[in-house]
C-alpha cells in the first residue's frame, strides 16, 4: 500500500493574503503563466530523473547515476558531494532504498537514512536536505517537500516563515519538523491556490511558491553567511532556480557539484 502524510495542524496562523500576494508577485515577475509554466516543466524535469534512478534502486546506482542526483540538488552538491563519493554508490544505494521502502515510520527511515552516512558539520546537516529531496522528487503527489529552506526549526527560519503576518516580530514558531507539519502547510497552500482558480501542477507550483519566498527573505537580509552560498548580486530568480536545483549546466558541459575545497 502506498504511503502517505496526514496534514497536521498547524500551531500558527498563516496569512491567505501573503500567500496570493506572492502568487501574483511571482506570476508577474516570470512574465505571466508561460514564465511559471516553463519553471514547473523544469521541475517535472528534474522529478523524472530522480524517478527514472530511484524507480530502480534495489537493482543497483553507479556514479554516474549518484552524481546525476546530486547535480539536481544545491545543497548536497555544494556540501556533501566528497562525503558522498567517500561513501560509495553501493552503500549510498542501500541507504536510499531504506529510506523509500524500509521498515518503519517515514521519520524513523530519514533519521536512520541520515546517521547511515557518515559526515560531521555543514555536511552532517545537509543529509536532511539529501533525504527530503529524494523522497520529494520519487513522489511529489505524497511527500512534501522537507528541505531546511522550507523550514528549520532549529534557527526559525525558512519559507514558512514568509507567510506569518509580523514574522519579524515574533520569536516562537513551535511547528516542529515533522512530515506532517510540511504537508500541514502544504495542504494550507492548496486551499489558498484554490481560492484562486488555480488547481494544475499542485506539488511544483507549490515547490515554486515556496522558493519565491525564500528568495525575498535573501533579498531582506544584509551581506552574511547565506549570501556566501547565493551570490550577493544574484537576483531571485535565479535564486529560485538554485534552491530548486534547475539552474542550466555551467558553460563548456562542465559539473555543478563541489569538490574538496568546500568547507
Amino acid at each position: 500500500m502506498q504511503e502517505s502524510v496526514t496534514p497536521a495542524k498547524l500551531p500558527i496562523d498563516l496569512d491567505i493574503g501573503l500567500l496570493k500576494k506572492s502568487f501574483y508577485e511571482l506570476e508577474e515577475a516570470l512574465e505571466g503563466q508561460q514564465g511559471l509554466s516553463d519553471l514547473i516543466a523544469m521541475l517535472e524535469e528534474k522529478g523524472a530523473v530522480f524517478q527514472s534512478i530511484l524507480s530502480d534502486i534495489d537493482k543497483g546506482l553507479d556514479e554516474d547515476g549518484m552524481r546525476s542526483l546530486v547535480e539536481r540538488m544545491f545543497t548536497a552538491r555544494r556540501k556533501l558531494w566528497p562525503t558522498l563519493e567517500a561513501y560509495g554508490a553501493s552503500a549510498l544505494r542501500s541507504a536510499i532504498a531504506d529510506l523509500l521502502s524500509g521498515h518503519g515510520d517515514l521519520p524513523q527511515r530519514m533519521q536512520r537514512f541520515q546517521e547511515a552516512i557518515p559526515a560531521q558539520g555543514k555536511a552532517q546537516r545537509a543529509l536532511r536536505d539529501l533525504a527530503a529531496e529524494l523522497l520529494h522528487f520519487s513522489n511529489p503527489e505524497v511527500y512534501p517537500l522537507m528541505t531546511r529552506w522550507v523550514w528549520d526549526q532549529g534557527t526559525s527560519s525558512g519559507a514558512v516563515r514568509e507567510f506569518v503576518r509580523g514574522g519579524d516580530y515574533i520569536t516562537d514558531f513551535p511547528l516542529g519538523e515533522s512530515p506532517e507539519m510540511f504537508e500541514g502547510v502544504r495542504e494550507w497552500m492548496r486551499q489558498g491556490l484554490s481560492e484562486l482558480g488555480v488547481y494544475r501542477d499542485l506539488p511544483y507550483l507549490i515547490d515554486v511558491l515556496l522558493a519565491y519566498q525564500y528568495s525575498q527573505y535573501l533579498r531582506a537580509m544584509a551581506e552574511g553567511f547565506l549570501r556566501s552560498d547565493f551570490g550577493g548580486q544574484s537576483d531571485f530568480i535565479e535564486q529560485i532556480h538554485k534552491l530548486l536545483g534547475v539552474e542550466t549546466q555551467r558553460r563548456m558541459g562542465g559539473s555543478r557539484i563541489k569538490g574538496k575545497d568546500v568547507h
